[in-house]
């Protein structure tokens, strides 16, 4: 059963993410904060990550620098999502997402591209 760690600070948000993913057999760990996101990864290993950019008081983007920039997890697939924030502007950034979601999203069009990014 693929893993997937997805990081909302929006409760109902994250609900939606759980809910869905769990339909298609995904094993979701549903994370409020990414201040535990290295130590999350760590003990949970997810096969991939849905990160939202703006998050309370910590920039989605700078924790997606972290996780590219440290070797343990650079290697894991993101999906950078937001309801401020288009995918050309996320995607003239340093670093790039493997793909991106704008809220409010598509289920359908969501568990497409997490069931790409997640295939072996």
């Amino acid at each position: 059963m693929k893993r997937i760690l997805v990081v909302d600070d929006d409760p109902d948000i994250l609900e939606v993410f759980q809910l869905a993913l769990e339909s298609e057999h995904y094993r979701v760990y549903p994370l409020l904060s990414p201040r535990y996101i290295f130590k999350t990864v760590k003990e949970f290993n997810p096969d991939l990550i849905i990160l939202d950019i703006m998050l309370n008081g910590m920039d989605g983007r700078a924790v997606f620098k972290e996780l590219r920039s440290n070797p343990e997890t650079e290697a894991i697939p993101v999906i950078m999502a937001s309801a401020r924030y288009d995918e050309s502007y996320v995607s003239s950034q340093q670093y790039h997402p493997d793909d991106y979601l704008e809220k409010p999203f598509d289920i359908a069009d969501m568990l497409q591209k997490v069931n790409l990014l997640t295939e072996n």
